[in-house]
């Protein structure tokens, strides 16, 4: 399929050259930069002028507005600059987060980027940008000679295009209008992202974690009778949706687990011996230091279910217990191992990621043989993103989200209850918020052409002025060149640094 894709592409540029050499696109006010067709036409300029009749509501909206585009380029500089602290003092090693692909916004190309919902968050987001740019320009009695189509083989966005002359005529118009036809664009595209996510994040209280099984191991009660997939409904006739529900159907008195789920709409009722705990999956070593558990005795395929008085059934409930633990205390650890119960008593040492107690195993989650995996942490973690927006790092966090959530993919889906529309809608406004929010944010960037630049020059040159005359003008496009060279200069040395360090 990507072959046929890749081979179409070729022959629409092969076919836009050969238009664009012959005079043809230009007959019919077509322009072509590379692949991208920049189609023309004077319908829905009425449109436009109707929109932006309200003037002073626009002028309201852009004036309380502007602020968040100065916000936004310290942000994004700030971004700029520690990035290049860190390429000279630890430079990143190859990986798909610095790969030249990834540095595209482009569904299809962007790796992190699902093609559809990417395709559709992309156009809202361009369209959007470039629309509020005309309603701006008309507002400023700025004329827009054009609207149209931007076409590479599929239409991937629209344009609103401004008389340039008029644009920077001084006569015609003065810097604070300038700047506001200039921000008007980032302004659109944050108001649409707080909508999109505001829509996402309410839409998330419509879904239900589920419990499903993640891995079956071989020769366990399980095997044979349980696999990957599974949906877990009941265990000992406790419903179960969250890890806190599976710890307390395994804490109950019973010998036997009488698990409940279902398997391709069949549900099934398997009675399992009761064996929960974490099971050791290999000793913690670090240069060839021993840890307290391979000191004591513990090994390998040893079942944990208890430690002192208190039953660690699950993952998390081991976890729990060990946090409250104290370095150079005394533990007594519960093990099953071969149809015997062993039991150890273990002195801890320093954790080397806190000042808990540490004991020197790496586990994992054993119930008759079964790992489960829970999206009830996930979802908890998804619905409180807004109230991480107080700091810096909520708003770091969600510009990186497509690196680590993808949206609701079938992958994902699964581990979820909830009607197919909602995981539709939850992914259409996922996607308009992330890519309308990080293509705002990257126009605020203070670098010509962007907008962000623009608006920059703009409000330089009006302090510049004051102080130098006429001069103040030239010194501010002299400071936004520069600031401009290092801009993109960091952005592309932030690919090749890594990607040359591969080369070695």
């Amino acid at each position: 399929m990507w072959v046929i894709a890749i081979i179409a592409f070729i022959v629409y540029w092969g076919i836009v050259e050969v238009l664009k050499a012959k005079g043809i696109l230009e007959k019919y006010n077509i322009t072509a930069i590379g692949p991208i067709l920049m189609i023309r036409t004077q319908k829905g300029l009425n449109l436009l002028e109707r929109v932006a009749k309200p003037k002073k509501f626009w002028r309201t909206l852009a004036n309380a507005g502007i602020p968040s585009i100065f916000l936004g380029m310290i942000f994004m500089f700030s971004l700029i600059l520690f990035m290049d602290y860190k390429l000279i003092t630890a430079p990143p090693k190859p990986s798909p987060l610095t790969h030249p692909r990834n540095v595209l916004l482009i569904p299809g190309i962007n790796q992190f980027i699902p093609v559809v919902w990417g395709l559709i968050g992309l156009i809202v987001t361009l369209v959007v940008h470039e629309f509020s740019h005309g309603i701006l320009c008309r507002v400023e009695g700025v004329k827009v000679k054009a609207m149209g189509v931007l076409l590479a083989l599929l239409p991937i966005g629209g344009f609103a295009e401004p008389d340039e002359k008029e644009l920077m005529n001084e006569e015609k118009t003065n810097k604070m209008q300038r700047i506001r036809i200039f921000s008007a664009g980032v302004i659109s595209n944050f108001i649409v992202a707080f909508i999109a996510f505001s829509l996402f994040f309410y839409l998330l209280g419509f879904i239900s974690p589920l419990v499903v099984v993640a891995a079956v191991k071989e020769n366990s009660p399980a095997y044979g009778m349980v696999e990957e997939k599974d949906v877990i409904l009941k265990i000992n006739d406790v419903d179960v949706k969250t890890s806190d529900d599976i710890s307390k159907a395994l804490k109950m008195n019973n010998d036997k687990l009488k698990i409940v789920f279902t398997r391709n709409g069949e549900i099934k009722e398997p009675i399992l011996p009761k064996i929960t705990g974490v099971s050791v999956m290999s000793l913690y070593k670090t240069d060839n230091k021993i840890y307290p558990a391979e000191k004591a005795g513990i090994k390998e395929e040893m079942i944990i279910f208890k430690i002192n008085d208190e039953l660690t059934p699950t993952l998390r409930d081991f976890m729990k217990v060990m946090q409250k633990t104290k370095p150079n205390e005394i533990i007594k650890i519960y093990t099953y191992s071969n149809g015997e119960i062993k039991i150890f008593n273990v002195t801890l040492v320093n954790s080397p990621t806190g000042s808990h107690g540490f004991l020197g195993v790496i586990v994992d989650e054993y119930v008759s043989g079964i790992r489960f995996a829970y999206s009830d942490l996930f979802l908890k973690e998804l619905r409180s993103l807004p109230s991480q927006l107080t700091n810096v790092g909520g708003w770091l966090f969600i510009m990186a989200m497509p690196f680590t959530f993808p949206g609701f993919s079938d992958e994902i889906t699964k581990y979820f209850e909830g009607d197919i529309t909602i995981f539709y809608l939850l992914n259409t406004f996922y996607w308009i918020g992330w890519i309308n929010f990080y293509v705002g944010l990257f126009n605020c960037l203070p670098a010509v052409p962007l907008d962000g630049g623009r608006v920059f020059q703009e409000s330089l040159s009006a302090l510049l002025i004051k102080r130098f005359g006429k001069r103040g003008e030239e010194l501010a496009a002299t400071t936004i060149k520069l600031l401009a060279l290092t801009i993109f200069s960091s952005i592309l040395l932030a690919i090749l640094i890594p990607n040359l360090q591969g080369l070695r």
